[in-house]
């Protein structure tokens, strides 16, 4: 259980650096972009935290469920081994 946690928090981390950079280069991007005339108010410091915020949560979500769903999978297989071997044992007779 702690070997999975901690699979599902490096998860998240990896998730949150990665959403951390989309945000950054494409804020920086929309701020050089569009910053002028009538889309200033939008780039404002709140905005952008919120922008950088949204994003970060965006990769913890992403990059958990592809965890979960990896994990799953191969405590699906691990089992499927054991139940296997539990069956031979059952036909073999032993």
């Amino acid at each position: 259980m702690d070997q999975i946690n901690s699979q599902l928090i490096q998860a998240g981390s990896i998730g949150l650096l990665k959403g951390l950079l989309v945000g950054l280069v494409s804020g920086y991007y929309f701020n050089y972009r569009y910053n002028h005339g009538h889309n200033q108010r939008f780039f404002k410091t709140p905005y952008k935290i919120w922008y950088l915020v949204s994003w970060g949560v965006v990769g913890i979500t992403f990059s958990a469920e592809i965890a979960k769903l990896r994990i799953a999978q191969s405590l699906a297989e691990e089992e499927d081994i054991r139940r296997g071997e539990f069956f031979q044992l059952l036909l073999s007779g032993k």
